[in-house]
């Protein structure tokens, strides 16, 4: 029996019943953010004591279930004794049966990239949690409390709460703030979510102020290039003076040739002496690529951008380009298969990533240039099944070096002289080979 026919966050609903001389209530309420309490109440008005054990359970199906994969994890997880726990896989159910996690309980449940379902115990309750799976495709998660004997006249009640819905970091975080322990680290940020964080909000605060992620990829592209812009300049700066001290290196390289402890020990001291970091030309590439992990984290893991279109055929920017050319743009009635799914902002990519290079001092390595010169267009392949607003990202990213490149040759103009005649010597060799 239910008191009431709607469940809204004004209108809580009782159910009872009556069974085996007990009764039975769960009242049920909701808030604006889909989360469900359910406060479980056992009565035994009988002349005997019985034990009762309040559960809790969530099924669901790995059919539907978005794809596990390796720094996004997409199954069975929860909080157990403080830490989250990622590492329980729907296969490993199936292999290895039943997982139970000894350490109590925060919360339970399965995750997708963009959705949760899970069970929050009540604070303080001694509650364990489990993961099985059922066959044909059905999984199970457990939420268990400590059975009680309920002496006659008196009653028991147990409150869980379930979450079901979209893993808006704001949402789970707010949740967090109010008791829910570790529930933002549903959305599998990894080692680095003090670093990844960061950026989710400039982003979420750059989309409030355009209304189009797209652009709001854009400005935070621009953001992240003018931050860096200073360790750039140095590095050119490094790799002009390095260019300048070329001939007396060549010179020690000669003299010292048989000696090569002493020719470390006075290329030391050369750069000593000329005020020269040999490292600081690496030093913008080596900050690019946590900062590019970063982005890719929160490309791939933030619902603000699900279903946000840009311009154009854009529609999902957290999906990937729909404008494929094999399929002549979508003219033709076939989907390409991933790796050869070559959109728009793919060749855009390659094509920056090759002007890049371009612009670039040749590695002496025939081997380095050879992968220097193939690297654009394996990355086209490669990042072609990746969501649009990563490669939008990129791009856009691509086309800002290639600007801030050419006015920094334009302060260091010996340098891009020297950067010419590298490469003219180079061509030139291989050429004669």
């Amino acid at each position: 029996q239910a008191d009431g026919a709607r469940l809204t966050p004004q209108t809580p609903v009782t159910i009872s019943k009556q069974a085996g001389g007990l009764t039975y209530r769960i009242r049920f309420s909701i808030d604006k953010n889909f989360m469900i309490r359910a406060e479980q109440r056992v009565e035994n008005p009988g002349p005997a004591g019985v034990v009762v054990q309040p559960y809790a359970l969530i099924n669901r199906t790995d059919r539907t279930a978005s794809l596990d994969q390796m720094f996004v994890h997409s199954g069975p997880m929860g909080v157990f004794g403080g830490a989250a726990d990622y590492d329980v896989e729907y296969e490993t159910l199936v292999e290895d049966g039943p997982v139970a996690p000894r350490s109590r309980v925060g919360w339970t449940g399965f995750t997708d990239i963009y959705w949760l379902s899970a069970l929050v115990p009540q604070a303080g309750a001694d509650a364990s949690g489990g993961f099985r799976a059922l066959g044909n495709s059905l999984y199970r998660a457990d939420l268990l409390y400590t059975p009680v004997t309920l002496a006659p006249g008196t009653a028991v009640s147990r409150s869980t709460q379930l979450f079901a819905g979209a893993k808006e970091s704001r949402v789970l975080d707010a949740y967090e703030a109010a008791g829910i322990p570790q529930f933002s680290f549903a959305i599998d940020w990894g080692w680095f979510r003090w670093f990844i964080r960061p950026f989710l909000w400039l982003l979420q605060t750059l989309f409030a102020f355009t209304q189009n992620f797209g652009v709001a990829i854009i400005l935070l592209t621009v953001v992240v290039r003018a931050l860096l812009f200073p360790i750039a300049q140095k590095g050119f700066a490094s790799m002009a003076a390095m260019k300048a001290i070329t001939p007396k290196m060549k010179e020690l390289q000669t003299r010292y040739k048989d000696d090569k402890l002493k020719q470390q020990q006075e290329m030391q001291a050369l750069f000593k002496a000329e005020g020269v970091n040999p490292l600081a030309g690496c030093l913008p590439l080596l900050l690019q690529m946590p900062i590019l992990y970063a982005l890719y984290k929160v490309f791939v893991l933030a619902i603000d951008m699900r279903h946000q279109p840009f311009v154009l055929w854009y529609k999902d920017l957290s999906a990937p380009d729909p404008a494929m050319i094999l399929n002549l743009f979508g003219l033709l009635p076939f989907t390409p298969p991933a790796f050869l799914g070559i959109g728009v902002l793919a060749v855009l990519l390659g094509v920056t990533m090759w002007l890049t290079f371009k612009l670039t001092p040749a590695p002496a390595d025939p081997i380095q240039q050879q992968m220097f010169a193939i690297m654009p267009w394996v990355l086209m392949f490669a990042m072609a099944p990746f969501a649009a607003g990563l490669l939008l990202y990129w791009t856009t990213s691509n086309i800002l070096t290639i600007a801030q490149q050419k006015y920094l040759y334009s302060k260091h103009p010996q340098l891009k002289k020297a950067v010419e005649e590298e490469r003219a010597a180079t061509k030139a060799a291989a050429s004669k080979a």
